[in-house]
């Protein structure tokens, strides 16, 4: 394999989501954050004074989330976000992976089995192959249980890997929701923002990024 690096990821999304600050060093970010929702019909009801104010509020309190939940490895993040009345429902979190040297069977192997171990018990781990602009993917479904005791709310993992054999890199997008029904209602949502994810090979070598689109450091 090649020496790693950074995959030159664009990812096509759509009005449920909002593309994260994970780095935060874009100190503006809340009030853009405000105008491109504003901009969208669903928003429209918010175009108030006081409506953009709270909702900078929101912005800016969603950065320093995104930021902690995103982690140090995160190139890119995006806060599902469908309406005034939904609020913020989570965020995926985008990592690249270094492969140290492994080859393609193996990444996807051992990058599966680290991310759900094949463990006895009532959650077994639930593995997808789909096909995204990016090329091949794998969709990791992983449920959980919170807390102690036999009554114990259960969650979902779910996460999309993607491996770059050219790049000697694999790429990550997790999200976790506390609830199995908020799981199940958000996939659909889920797998168009992976079948959206694509390389940009080459400048200029795609049609670039647009309004909904969000790229790679």
């Amino acid at each position: 394999m090649t020496e790693f690096r950074l995959p030159p990821l664009v990812v096509d999304y759509n009005a449920l989501w909002l593309q994260a600050d994970v780095r935060g060093d874009r100190a503006d970010w809340a009030e853009r954050a405000t105008a491109e929702l504003l901009s969208r019909p669903q928003w429209a009801g918010q175009r108030t004074k006081d409506g953009e104010q709270r909702l900078t509020a929101l912005m800016r309190q969603a950065a320093v989330i995104a930021r902690k939940q995103a982690g140090a490895a995160a190139s890119m993040g995006f806060i599902l976000i469908p309406s005034p009345d939904e609020g913020i429902k989570g965020m995926v979190a985008v990592s690249p992976v270094d492969l140290a040297g492994r080859d393609t069977a193996e990444a996807w192997d051992d990058l599966l089995l680290e991310l759900a171990p094949e463990l006895p018990g009532d959650y077994p781990r639930d593995i997808t192959a789909l096909q995204t602009k990016a090329g091949d993917c794998r969709r990791l479904r992983l449920r959980y249980a919170a807390g102690d005791g036999p009554e114990r709310p259960v969650g979902e993992h779910i996460a999309y890997l993607w491996v770059f054999e050219d790049y000697s890199a694999a790429v990550l997008m997790t999200i976790s929701f506390p609830s199995l029904l908020e799981a199940a209602r958000w996939l659909t949502a889920l797998d168009e923002l992976a079948a959206g994810v694509w390389l940009q090979r080459q400048p200029g070598s795609g049609p670039g990024p647009g309004p909904g689109s969000g790229e790679s450091p």
